[in-house]
């Protein structure tokens, strides 16, 4: 009888992704050992040597792990025009924007039911629920919509969570790398992510350069933000290069947009100022704004400029 290491063994082994589906699945499988109470416990079930588990349960953490991939990093989960249902669903339903609060409790809540049972019907059911198992055999299909799960099971799930999680991250970010020229997949990933902020030195010395003006409306101040000039959604890093001193205006009305090729010439001819690393080069800006204008921001949306 093969075990559950077997099976993830198996699972790493042959996999052959089209979709974020089979991953994703059973980086959901992995919060039913230590789930709390208000993120879907209503759809799991203790039956002594088992649980028997809603697909609901399923569901909430998809809508969870793909909101970010798909409001925030704007990365693509499919080849040509063909979109995966979890992400239709934000589309379809209204309920569903950037400004959502994106944790697993929120999504449990019966606010967003009918777009959990969508995606469940639609999605999880019909794409993914029976064709895992040719590939990963730990669970059972029972009534419609349901499986049970040993507990032996779900304790080495728990119990190797972190590893697993990481090797299902690595399996998701080479996919999505495939069509996605985005830096940094396998950190966007990630459920805890902290946005590092520029040295206080570094910061100083931008605010020197740009003689206490904002970097887009060229006010004088005595106070700025560091705005990233490629936006941090797409680059995900905090660098001397790409950080500008702008006024609370600019600040918020840029937000996650890129500015246009103006701004460019200008921060290029800016970080001529500045002692940075050598791995910077001007193509290297060039390159990471192109990058982020096609895969990010948009072709066809209009690129921001200061009113």
């Amino acid at each position: 009888m093969s075990t559950i290491r077997n099976e993830m063994e198996r699972f790493f082994q042959k996999t052959n992704m089209v979709s974020t589906y089979k991953p994703m699945f059973l980086k959901a499988l992995l919060d039913l050992g230590d789930f709390k109470e208000h993120e879907g416990s209503q759809w799991v079930k203790d039956n002594g040597k088992n649980l028997e588990v809603d697909l609901n349960f399923v569901a909430v953490r998809f809508i969870y792990y793909c909101h970010p991939l798909f409001f925030k990093f704007k990365l693509k989960q499919q080849f040509g025009i063909m979109t995966v249902l979890s992400y239709k669903i934000f589309e379809e339903f209204e309920i569903f924007n950037a400004k959502n609060k994106v944790t697993k409790e929120e999504f449990s809540k019966d606010k967003y039911k009918d777009a959990r049972t969508r995606l469940v019907k639609d999605g999880i059911n019909a794409t993914v629920f029976k064709l895992l198992l040719k590939d990963c055999n730990i669970y059972t299909m029972t009534k419609p919509y349901t499986f049970i799960i040993s507990k032996e099971n779900v304790k080495y799930l728990k119990d190797h969570k972190n590893q697993l999680t990481k090797a299902l991250n690595h399996e998701l970010s080479l996919f999505l790398g495939r069509f996605n020229n985005s830096p940094d997949i396998p950190r966007k990933l990630e459920e805890k992510q902290k946005r590092p902020t520029l040295n206080k030195a570094d910061s100083l010395e931008n605010i020197r350069i740009a003689e206490s003006r904002c970097f887009y409306c060229d006010d004088k101040g005595t106070e700025f933000a560091q705005d990233h000039f490629i936006p941090w959604n797409y680059v995900y890093t905090t660098e001397k290069h790409n950080m500008v001193p702008a006024c609370t205006s600019c600040n918020s009305s840029k937000h996650d947009k890129l500015a246009t090729t103006d701004f460019l010439d200008k921060i290029i001819q800016r970080n001529e100022k500045l002692q940075l690393s050598a791995g910077y080069s001007e193509s290297l800006m060039k390159s990471q704004w192109e990058n982020c204008r096609i895969g990010y921001h948009g072709e066809d949306s209009p690129l921001w400029q200061n009113a």
